[in-house]
């Protein structure tokens, strides 16, 4: 790589909000386990508004890439030739749809975990599900991404980028953790908590062959960079930024829920 590839320039526009939201956020896991408390209404809380930004950006990237059952089955490498032209502003619908399709890789993909884990916390307590019902905050972002984003679909990058990476390169520090809760906690035998596959309700932070995937994902999003026109590469670059932002004020609006769900 060099100093002119996006990746490169995404690393350095976000390396400062990007520390502070992992001990943002980090910070506040140790408050959702015990011995801080006894239950985990919190960290089910946290989830569900998280959720709705995995919810929203899998859904828009599948309503720009199409059904990838139809074309999911060519090579990696096909995929990757597509990228090896030049970006062209004429056909910038087919371009940014072959860039989307590149970076799919569907062991990623977290939307069915996260509703198998808030399915699995919901009927632990009518408590957590009673949280689920109310305002959720994290839906503003969803209907950012189905409008805004869905309208520049480019933008897309920024955010598959950044909030993968943050389960791929910094979740297994979460998720240890949440494993030191233990099994009576996450309502499971010490024989479930320890499996090699995750259960739910932390199925989340699972993802098969993650060191794999680690390559896989990095290594495309490299290939990617030849499908992204200059003022494209900013507007992701620009994107990376706001989405920090938003991420920022997500994770603060969770403190006040807090207050109110353990009343």
């Amino acid at each position: 790589m060099t100093e002119d590839d996006l990746l490169v320039k995404l690393r350095q526009a976000i390396q400062e909000p990007h520390a502070s939201i992992h001990r943002l956020n980090l910070s506040r896991i140790a408050l959702c386990i015990p011995p801080q408390i006894h239950q985990p209404i919190l960290y089910a809380l946290g989830l569900s508004r998280y959720a709705e930004i995995f919810y929203g950006m899998e859904e828009v990237w599948v309503a720009v890439i199409g059904d990838p059952a139809d074309w999911i089955d060519r090579a990696t490498d096909d995929r990757i030739a597509d990228s090896e032209s030049p970006p062209s502003s004429s056909d910038s619908t087919e371009r940014i749809t072959s860039l989307l399709r590149l970076l799919y890789v569907p062991e990623l993909l977290r939307t069915r975990a996260l509703q198998a884990d808030l399915s699995f916390l919901g009927a632990m307590d009518p408590n957590i599900t009673r949280w689920f019902q109310t305002q959720n905050p994290g839906a503003e972002i969803r209907e950012y991404l189905n409008h805004e984003v869905r309208g520049k679909p480019h933008l897309l990058v920024a955010w598959i980028w950044i909030i993968y990476s943050a389960i791929l390169y910094g979740g297994y520090e979460i998720q240890a953790k949440l494993l030191k809760a233990g099994a009576e906690f996450w309502d499971l035998s010490e024989k479930e908590l320890k499996s090699s596959r995750t259960p739910c309700p932390l199925s989340f932070w699972h993802i098969d062959g993650a060191a794999t995937v680690k390559k896989k994902f990095r290594t495309l999003m490299v290939d990617a960079n030849r499908l992204l026109t200059r003022s494209e590469q900013q507007e992701v670059i620009d994107e990376s930024l706001r989405i920090f932002k938003k991420l920022e004020r997500l994770t603060l609006s969770l403190d006040e829920e807090a207050k109110t769900a353990l009343l």
